[in-house]
């Protein structure tokens, strides 16, 4: 692909603090991105942390950005920002529900007069729903959606998670939704569209299958585990010579490379200790001890090199200046020293994407405030180019005004995803209308898919709902032609196997574009397809720890993090994987060419936790863990309410918000010191705060506390458990819990949209398939082939089909 995918597309920002990442991803990719800010600069501009009066946040998620200066809400002010709408692709605003309307701005009037406009909302709670004038923060949505039940353990309070996970992936979808919207005006509506996104739903949806393994292992009468039990026995951290690796051993391979390290005790040789559950009677009393031992001397860097040179999963636990001095992401250019604000140096995370095989990332940096006001005046006058040379959809211009659609139902996409990044790229995929072929074999199935002991999953069924199964293996000679011959026949092609393994099967890029030009395929991989450790194994959890987010989750008293049950970044990876494919599918569109676009895991946490290393990097051992107080305002954390494990979170941003705090508790004597009354003075009396604050919260439920505290406008919001998502008002009022019938499983909730467009119908939301149930029909409607010639293939073992489902307890 010649140039990047999104060159030529507009883009006005007025995203602020939440969903400030969807722009800069669009700038990425190629975009040309304005900051259309108040007077002064926008109010992200002053998060913390902050070096030299910078915000680093701010640096972060603004690179590759112009920015201009306007004063909307007065009278002048307002044609300027029409004048830019006008002539913008896609309009990015988080301001709150309604504040544009009662100014005359309101975005889906806008996109009526402007007709190729795409503007997307980003809210906390989204524009309709009992809490859509609620105040929020990144913390609050991360509890009330569900991400922070599983985080550390009980003997502490839940711990927040580091960074900014629930408004980083409110600018991915936004950015995601954007582009869909982009894509449907340019093929097939010729219109833009009004798009109204909920950072809670967005949020919610990467809770890693919480909702669907909750509501299925209930209502089968089982038990769902929501009690924080730290890393558990799947993810474990232990202890060596320089800090801490992770060990996941699931396969039976995986255990007995690790049983041989261990010198073949004798007693650990019976076929019982295979299974992952059958070495959990032991793990704490046998098995922990003897890895204590094997790793007690040796460092972590060193340790996982050898325990992944015998094939098992082990990455090091490494601390941001560990991470910054990491020899692999050096090679693979994952960091740039560059001026991050002017006359400050720093190494900033470079981007998610490559492109055929050249980085997208940084390029300029983040812009003062105004600092591209000169060229407001006649900025983007020419009229805005929708497709090759110019071309529009053939209905744009004319006020048409199709039927709601979706915007990939012409799109072919063929899915080798496995686990749980590949499969929920394809899966969103799915859902706006693309017909997803999963490519399978039971000689090498996808693990989430056997999870629960049968061929479906609650796991498996929500990642792949909507989508078709051809079974096929493709180690056969006949096998290997049937996938090629689907994959000419393809838009795109998405696969997250091991660094090689669709090279030595004949699939790699190279390959297929040679029988499917126009191809866009998008890749991802543990750590990359290149650098030192481009061979390791893992999983989702087993980025973290390299990524240096684990070292980062922690209390500030050190020790073992105490580690969270979830599987993060896979779902925020798989929805980055999908922007990307999008964003492809433009690019083709707009230069003629396909691509490969790849995106490395352990990057998805590197960018997501950028601040913290380009702060490591500007003030060496500055960084430290964060617990559950932010700089951003205090007080700040996670507060026991009465009840079982109810857990409220609390974050006073200023002291506005101090003053509510005091009005909801009823402005008791011990928060009427005048030290309280700024800033800095909660901050130093912040234990103070906590114990009485925590005294009050004791004696309420997690929704009174929660609901009391909104009346007065402080962001709060209860630890919302899996058990409890289904009767959430603001979800359930927004429609989000989605029961369906999944064959072979029964009734479940699966996840539901996080976004709505006046242009877009509901999404498609239906079971995943069995193991081959379409294998053929596809054989028969897409490739050409007669009843007798397929069924010779089944015969054969090259294609396979559905078997029936277990009866459904």
């Amino acid at each position: 692909m010649d140039g990047l995918p999104l060159d030529g597309l507009r883009v006005l920002d007025m995203a602020d603090e939440r969903g400030q990442l969807a722009g800069r991803i669009l700038a990425e990719l190629g975009a040309d991105v304005v900051l259309a800010e108040p007077p002064g600069g926008a109010r992200s501009r002053g998060y913390h942390p902050l070096h030299d009066g910078v915000s680093l946040p701010f640096a972060v998620r603004n690179f590759n950005k112009r920015s201009v200066t306007i004063d909307f809400e007065s009278p002048g002010g307002r044609p300027v920002l029409l004048g830019l709408l006008e002539g913008a692709d896609v309009w990015l605003e988080t301001t709150a529900p309604g504040r544009l309307a009662a100014l005359g701005l309101d975005p889906r009037e806008i996109t009526s007069r402007f007709d190729r406009l795409v503007a997307v909302s980003m809210t906390d709670f989204g524009q309709t729903g009992p809490y859509r004038n609620w105040a929020g923060t990144d913390d609050v949505v991360v509890a009330l959606a569900g991400e922070l039940f599983r985080s550390g353990t009980l003997e502490r309070p839940p711990l927040l998670v580091p960074g900014s996970l629930a408004y980083d992936v409110t600018g991915i979808m936004g950015a995601l939704a954007a582009l869909s919207a982009c894509w449907q005006r340019d093929t097939t509506s010729g219109r833009g569209q009004y798009i109204d996104l909920s950072a809670l739903e967005a949020t919610a949806q990467v809770t890693d299958w919480s909702l669907p393994n909750f509501s299925a292992i209930t209502a089968n009468l089982g038990l769902y585990g929501e009690i924080r039990s730290g890393h558990g026995p799947v993810y474990p951290l232990y202890p060596c010579a320089d800090g801490f690796v992770r060990l996941v051993i699931l396969s039976p391979r995986q255990w007995h490379a690790m049983r041989a390290w261990l010198g073949e005790p004798e007693f650990l040789q019976d076929e019982h200790w295979d299974s992952l559950l059958g070495r959990m009677s032991i793990q704490a009393d046998v098995l922990d001890p003897m890895f204590t031992e094997l790793f007690a001397a040796q460092k972590m860097a060193d340790l996982a090199t050898e325990a992944q040179q015998r094939g098992i999963v082990m990455t090091p636990c490494l601390g941001p200046a560990d991470v910054l001095e990491t020899p692999h992401f050096a090679e693979r250019g994952s960091f740039a020293t560059v001026e991050v604000a002017p006359g400050l140096v720093g190494p900033m995370a470079s981007g998610f994407y490559e492109i055929d095989g050249r980085r997208a990332g940084w390029r300029r940096r983040a812009p003062a405030a105004g600092e591209d006001q000169g060229a407001l005046d006649g900025l983007w006058s020419d009229p805005p180019t929708a497709g090759p040379a110019g071309e529009a959809s053939p209905t744009a211009g004319t006020g048409a005004s199709a039927a709601p659609g979706l915007p990939f139902a012409n799109v072919r996409v063929i899915d080798f995803g496995h686990g749980g990044v590949g499969v929920e790229a394809a899966r969103i995929l799915a859902e706006y209308g693309a017909d997803v072929i999963k490519i399978e074999t039971r000689t090498y199935p996808d693990f989430i898919r056997l999870v629960s002991g049968s061929e479906i999953s609650a796991s498996f069924t929500s990642s792949n709902c909507s989508k078709r199964s051809f079974g096929v293996n493709v180690k056969t000679e006949e096998g290997l032609a049937l996938v090629k011959e689907l994959v000419s026949g393809a838009d795109v092609v998405i696969e997250n196997n091991s660094t090689g393994t669709m090279e030595r099967m004949g699939l790699g890029y190279d390959a297929l574009r040679e029988v499917n030009p126009d191809l866009v395929m998008v890749s991802s991989q543990l750590m990359g397809s290149k650098g030192e450790w481009s061979g390791w194994l893992g999983y989702g959890p087993s980025t973290r720890p390299v990524g240096g987010m684990t070292w980062l989750w922690n209390f500030p008293d050190g020790g073992m993090p105490p580690g969270a049950q979830v599987v993060f970044p896979d779902h925020v990876a798989g929805r980055l994987c999908a922007l990307g494919a999008i964003a492809g599918l433009l690019g083709r569109r707009r230069q003629g060419q396909g691509g490969h676009l790849e995106v490395a895991q352990v990057e998805v946490v590197l960018n997501l936790m950028a601040q913290y290393f380009l702060a490591e990097g500007l003030a060496p051992g500055s960084v430290q863990p964060l617990g559950n107080r932010r700089a951003q305002g205090a007080p700040w954390g996670v507060y026991r309410c009465s009840g079982e494990e109810r857990w409220c979170v609390i974050t006073c941003r200023d002291d506005a918000d101090w003053q509510g705090l005091r009005r909801a508790l009823g402005n008791p004597a011990w928060a009427s010191d005048p030290a309280l009354d700024s800033a800095d003075g909660r901050h130093r009396a912040h234990d103070v705060i906590d114990a009485a604050l925590g005294e009050w919260t004791g004696t309420r439920t997690d929704s009174e506390v929660m609901a009391a505290l909104q009346a007065e406008g402080v962001p709060a919001g209860r630890m919302t458990y899996a058990s409890d998502v289904p009767e959430e008002p603001q979800l359930k009022d927004r429609g989000y819990p989605t029961p369906i019938h999944q064959p072979g499983l029964g009734d479940i909730i699966l996840e539901g949209p996080c976004f709505r467009a006046t242009g877009m119908a509901p999404p498609i939301i239906a079971p995943a398939p069995g193991l081959g149930e379409h294998t053929r029909a596809i054989a028969s409607d897409l490739l050409g082939l007669g009843p007798e010639r397929i069924e010779e293939l089944v015969s054969a073992g090259v294609l396979e089909i559905d078997r029936p489902p277990a009866p459904e307890a």
